[in-house]
């Protein structure tokens, strides 16, 4: 077989993208997903150090494609996370918010941050 150890090693500059391709989404965490960089792996996939087998450079591209679902997978969660906050914040007809502050639109369509305690309004854009 066409690879070095030291490559595919857990530690190893593949390590990470080895580990998605054979055990998926149990062994690599939030963290470990995030630190991955997608285009430096891709290039060292592409163009090898060492003679890489073609059976070898499908797997890393797998768990290369994994890394990268995952990554959209988190990114696509974290915009509906938003999104839903968004859409409490300025729905109509509620006052106040989950602390002492509440977001609200005035009528000339500004959105107004009101201070429950106070009573008063900050103006934002």
């Amino acid at each position: 077989m066409f690879y070095s150890q030291i490559i595919l090693a857990k530690k190893g500059p593949l390590g990470k993208v080895w580990l998605a391709a054979h055990w998926g989404d149990k062994k690599l965490g939030r963290p470990q997903i995030f630190s991955t960089d997608i285009s430096s792996s891709v290039d060292s996939i592409v163009n090898p150090a060492v003679p890489l087998a073609l059976r070898v450079s499908g797997h890393l591209l797998l768990g290369v494609v994994r890394i990268y679902s995952r990554k959209v997978r988190y990114l696509m969660h974290d915009c509906h996370e938003a999104m839903v906050k968004i859409k409490m914040a300025f729905r109509p007809g509620v006052e106040g918010g989950s602390g002492a502050m509440g977001i609200g639109v005035a009528p000339d369509g500004t959105a107004v941050i009101v201070d429950m305690e106070k009573g008063g309004g900050k103006r934002g854009a």
